[in-house]
């Protein structure tokens, strides 16, 4: 399955993630017009890639985690994953049945 446009625009999403991390953890200056300038920069670049063109192992880049996670939430409505609300919920409602078992 071919990448979107090219792999230097995965090249490009994972350069601009990893600015963002570097700010954020303090290893570059923070500038927030450099910053917002960046998040801004990632939304665009993301807007033409799935998560299926990026690679499976994105925890160099926590930011691109975050803005997947930020997008797939407004396609769909909800988040993914263990702290998802759908899984909460149903963890609060067993909860609940196992109280009015005893």
């Amino acid at each position: 399955m071919p990448l979107p446009e090219s792999s230097g625009q995965i090249l490009y999403v994972l350069d601009v993630a990893q600015k963002l991390h570097e700010m954020e953890m303090g290893r570059l200056p923070l500038d927030p017009v450099a910053y917002k300038l960046y998040a801004r920069r990632l939304k665009q670049a993301l807007a033409g890639c799935t998560a299926r063109d990026l690679p499976r192992n994105v925890s160099q880049a926590p930011a691109l985690r975050e803005a997947m996670a930020d997008r797939y939430f407004v396609e769909h409505g909800h988040f993914t994953g263990e702290r998802s609300s759908a899984d909460i919920a149903w963890q609060v409602i067993d909860r609940v049945q196992d109280r009015l078992r005893d």
